[in-house]
């Protein structure tokens, strides 16, 4: 039987994703691959937000401590992130701003990826069993692939 990634591994997995494309778009001058993996971070996280919002935070939410809070604090860092993708998506592809702006959303993406790594996922493995975490994972895979998670 191949294995069911859970919900943890899948979106660990999808921020080393992100950080992938973070680092080809460092690592590349020219105009139209920034402007392609630009795209495809933009879209990345988009379902990234949707599938943490459908699936972690209802979690996080019941079975964290401060949960409420976390989850506040986690959509205020994607409403600021959403802003910033707004703002590249109607900037001038190559100009300073687009730098500016691809510069931020990078940070924003780092630090949620530390945040929910460092923080959130160690406390909800320990409160969650196998086959919660990989029901999860399948909910998390159908957003993750553009879909509507079932729901």
């Amino acid at each position: 039987m191949a294995h069911r990634p859970d919900v943890l591994e899948l979106l660990a997995d999808d921020h080393a994703e992100a950080e992938r494309l973070v680092a080809a778009y460092e690592a590349t001058r020219d105009p139209e691959r920034r402007a392609a993996l630009a795209e495809q971070l933009l879209a990345g996280l988009e379902r990234h937000a949707l599938a943490e919002g459908h699936t972690l935070h209802p979690v996080v939410r019941r079975l964290l401590p401060d949960g409420e809070q976390r989850v506040a604090a986690a959509r205020q860092r994607w409403e600021a992130a959403a802003v910033t993708v707004r703002e590249l998506r109607a900037a001038e592809p190559g100009s300073p701003a687009v730098e500016h702006r691809m510069s931020v959303l990078l940070d924003q993406v780092r630090e949620h990826a530390a945040s929910q790594e460092g923080e959130v996922f160690a406390p909800l493995r320990e409160r969650l069993s196998s086959r919660e975490l990989r029901e999860l994972g399948a909910a998390a895979s159908r957003w993750l692939l553009g879909g509507s998670g079932g729901e």
